[in-house]
């Protein structure tokens, strides 16, 4: 089973876990990390490294990470260069996009489970239907 690592700024990690937990029930391999304030990237790096050691049982680690470009996806990234494990490394994790790949992560590819995170995410942003807006604009 492909292992999820979750890895945000503060407490949002944990946070999504929690109600993705409300959502599927309790699942296995699945852990949170978030950057402290006063971490180090260098930190964060080897945390990043000891969980997907701990979780990798040779399916591989999908880090869903929560903003591009900033310290959780640049350590994941320089992670994703560095290890032997096979990682996939996805931006922008929604609630949506974490329940579809925890319910969905058995018996597919890493690089497949990598595929359908970024259509969940995507798919997940929505407007109010305008059935529900009648009539008010934007």
């Amino acid at each position: 089973m492909i292992s999820i690592l979750v890895v945000s700024h503060g407490a949002l990690a944990e946070g999504m876990l929690d109600a993705m937990q409300m959502i599927t029930g309790p699942q296995e391999k699945v852990l949170a990390l978030g950057l402290k304030e006063t971490e180090a990237p260098e930190d964060l790096i080897d945390r990043i490294r000891e969980a997907a050691d701990a979780l990798d049982d040779g399916d591989g680690v999908l880090i869903m990470v929560d903003l591009y470009g900033a310290t959780p996806f640049n350590s994941s990234s320089r992670l994703f260069m560095e290890s032997s494990h096979p990682i996939e490394v996805v931006t922008g994790v929604n609630l949506p996009m974490l329940v579809e790949i925890v319910m969905s992560r058995e018996g597919v590819s890493l690089a497949d489970l990598l595929q359908q995170a970024y259509q969940a995410g995507q798919e997940g942003i929505k407007l109010l239907p305008d059935s529900i807006r009648k009539g008010k604009t934007l």
